[in-house]
């Protein structure tokens, strides 16, 4: 990821406070799903991150658990499928769907026309860094779980605290 300051509006030197324009910060691409962070763990000392994320139809996450982060989207745009613990749940825009750390989720796009979200991650430093190292060993988070790579993706992952899980995501 490109350092944050790239990318924002200072709005209060004394508060440390900034504005990030619209289309802007730095950019991640998972493949899938794409997107920009909004604010980083450095502007927040690490208690979260909060980012925009783009997805294709069929774009997102296999099952894991986060051991050290909770993760809360809103969606803005289409309609996105998430299973959480046993329980599978279809979000529209509006929606707000929190996945707690220690608990299994999974999540994907299922509109036509992709869609998009919001994500606050909390606490954010050690998943910036685990997406950073993705982004430089260059793992598609879905397609790494069933390639020739997934060892090494699950090991990545297993650093940062995240366990990565073999079944798929039920459809609904």
């Amino acid at each position: 990821m490109n350092n944050i300051a790239d990318s924002m509006v200072e709005t209060d030197a004394s508060l440390g406070a900034y504005m990030i324009p619209s289309g802007m910060g730095p950019f991640f691409d998972m493949g899938d799903h794409r997107g920009r962070l909004k604010v980083g763990a450095d502007a927040t000392a690490g208690a979260f991150i909060f980012a925009e994320v783009h997805a294709d139809q069929g774009g997102g996450v296999p099952p894991h658990i986060h051991s050290r982060e909770d993760e809360t989207f809103y969606i803005l745009e289409g309609r996105f499928a998430f299973q959480i613990g046993d329980e599978t749940v279809i979000a529209n825009v509006g929606d707000t769907v929190f996945a707690p750390r220690r608990v299994a989720h999974a999540w994907f796009c299922v509109s036509p026309g992709g869609g998009r979200a919001t994500l606050l991650i909390t606490p954010g430093r050690n998943f910036e860094e685990f997406v950073t190292a993705m982004a430089q060993y260059g793992f598609v988070p879905k397609e790494a779980m069933s390639g020739p790579d997934a060892a090494s993706f699950v090991r990545l992952a297993a650093r940062h605290g995240i366990e990565m899980l073999p079944h798929a995501l039920r459809d609904k």
